[in-house]
This record gives C-alpha cells, structure tokens and sequence, in this order.
C-alpha cells in the first residue's frame, strides 16, 4: 500500500509524539482538498477536518487505513 506524503513526512511511530503544527494542519488539508475533488467554498470545513483528523490521531482514536501510526 502506498502511503501519503503526509503519513511519511508527518505522523510519527507513536500517535501521542504527533506535534501538530500549522504547516502539518495545511498539509493534510491539501490532501483532503485534492481527494475531494478541490471543491470551491469549503476550505475552513476541510480545514476543520483535518485538524480533528490530527488531534484524533494524536489521541490515538483515529485509524484511517492511510494515516494510521504504526506501532
């Protein structure tokens, strides 16, 4: 399976070491943007999911199949 630039280059062995940054955030929320198909009129929205992704990670709640730590 191929992983994203964003799992390799930003979530970490452990869920509680994700640091998550402003430039972490925007990254993610790119990438939902382009899986979305870049819809217009949706960037704070995806910009909240990507946050809550984050912190869900972080807390070890979240196992999305491409951005789940490894451990």
């Amino acid at each position: 399976m191929t992983r994203s630039p964003f799992y390799q280059s930003s979530v970490p062995d452990t869920p509680g070491d994700l640091v998550i940054t402003h430039e972490v955030i925007s990254s993610r929320a790119r990438e939902l943007w382009l899986e979305q198909g870049c819809p217009k009129n949706r960037d704070e929205a995806i910009w909240l999911e990507a946050e809550a992704e984050l912190r869900a990670i972080q807390q070890g709640f979240f196992r999305h199949p491409h951005l789940q730590a490894t451990g």
